[in-house]
């Protein structure tokens, strides 16, 4: 009677346990980002350019620039009112004249303000509401306050 007690005492832990291990994995599949950034990433891999968008996993696109764009809400340039401060996503798929291959945001145009950047290795952000630009030691939310870029050999506050 001991030894079916002990069984179905170990029965019991293993099914909790599995129970409480599948749980987590279930959830962690379920909120996946990125997918679709991931697979506009693979398919402009090297064509020069860095792409904003509207909408969380790069949806919805706003520009497409190869260069650098000092005012997004102006009528000219690659970038064009209302593209100034709308972006939630961004990707880069690009190296600027010289092996320049970081892109530098700012929060005005000009450019000027709080800023963040998106390395070419980091390949995109698929949602700017958890990243933050920075000026000094003051710092903004980075969703929807995207005004400018340009393209840069160093990186001031990756965006991740």
């Amino acid at each position: 009677m001991h030894k079916i007690r002990v069984l179905l005492a170990a029965a019991s832990v293993t099914a909790a346990a599995g129970t409480l291990l599948a749980g987590p994995a279930q959830a962690a599949q379920d909120s996946v980002t990125g997918t679709h950034c991931d697979s506009l990433y693979r398919s402009y891999s090297g064509d020069g350019y860095v792409r904003a968008y509207d909408a969380v996993d790069c949806y919805e696109q706003l520009g497409a620039a190869q260069g650098d764009d000092i005012n997004w809400n102006d009528v000219s340039g690659p970038f064009r009112s209302p593209s100034n401060d709308k972006a939630t996503s961004l990707l880069n798929t690009g190296t600027y004249a010289g092996g320049v291959n970081n892109v530098q945001f700012w929060e005005n145009a000009g450019p000027g303000g709080h800023t963040g950047c998106l390395r070419w290795g980091e390949l995109y952000v698929d949602d700017l509401r958890d990243n933050a630009l920075v000026s000094g030691s003051s710092v903004i939310n980075a969703n929807n306050k995207i005004s400018a870029h340009r393209w840069s050999s160093g990186c001031t506050n990756p965006l991740t």
